[in-house]
């Protein structure tokens, strides 16, 4: 993963660890020098840990990339100079809800379709998103923020998906088929074999931040049915990701959807 852009998330991560931007910027510095000076072993430091590889800062065996870790340490620079708050997720992870309207009373902050929606708002690198179930009214929802993430800031996209019946299938292609036209979108179909499924619920974006819960990305799932969900924090987001890639692997998602649905 190449580019300053991809370093953000990282520096996020370093910001959250040390609890303030300056701080990251002293971790980023100490990284350099050092190397890989991290003490912890909790989800968040791997978290880190994992994405100071893949981004190209550190080798697997900590052996550091000065160039990389220098740029690191000026996005950490960039980020700690600025105005904005720090976008990271809340330190308890939110539990999020939908109902029928008219019935329990949902806080703003408590909305399963706010946070999906925000995830997907908020990516800088990456997107991954899955679901059993999906409907023409669950994508116009998505693509008010998946479109431009896609199109205008090139958010490498992953979209995990069930084979639906035949009935919806040739539907569920075609919506999918113009997705991948507008920007780096890949598709990967469930090919497990019967009478398994994917069946989680899910959108995580830049490795670190997510939503994963019971309600699938339709519009009665992400509005009228009875659902419940929680805010991933970054290593569970990471741990997930790598979950999904070592099923991609063992060979339960494929190109194509799976024969005879």
């Amino acid at each position: 993963m190449n580019g300053l852009v991809a370093l953000v998330p990282l520096a996020e991560l370093l910001a959250e660890i040390t609890g303030s931007r300056s701080g990251a910027s002293a971790a980023a510095l100490s990284i350099l020098r050092n190397g890989d000076v991290l003490s912890g072993h909790d989800d968040l430091h791997m978290a880190v840990r994992h994405q100071l590889v893949t981004t190209g800062v550190t080798t697997d065996s900590g052996v550091v990339n000065p160039g990389r870790a220098a740029e690191l340490v000026a996005v950490c620079e960039v980020l700690g100079a600025s105005s904005l708050p720090t976008a990271t997720p809340a330190p308890e992870p939110r539990l999020v809800l939908s109902a029928p309207p008219g019935t329990a009373p949902i806080l703003d902050r408590e909305r399963l379709d706010g946070l999906i929606l925000d995830v997907i708002r908020r990516a800088s690198t990456s997107l991954t998103i899955g679901g059993a179930f999906w409907n023409e009214a669950g994508f116009a929802l998505l693509d008010e923020v998946l479109l431009p993430a896609v199109t205008a800031r090139n958010i490498a996209t992953t979209v995990y998906v069930n084979t639906p019946g035949a009935g919806y299938l040739s539907e569920l292609e075609g919506r999918l088929e113009a997705l991948s036209a507008a920007g780096p979108v890949t598709i990967r179909w469930f090919v497990g074999p019967r009478p398994t499924m994917l069946h989680a619920k899910f959108v995580i974006r830049d490795r670190c931040h997510g939503y994963l819960g019971s309600a699938n990305l339709t519009s009665w799932g992400l509005q009228s049915h009875v659902e419940a969900g929680v805010e991933l924090t970054a290593g569970q987001s990471e741990r997930f990701v790598q979950f999904l890639e070592q099923l991609d692997t063992a060979g339960l998602f494929g190109a194509r959807p799976r024969p005879g649905a």
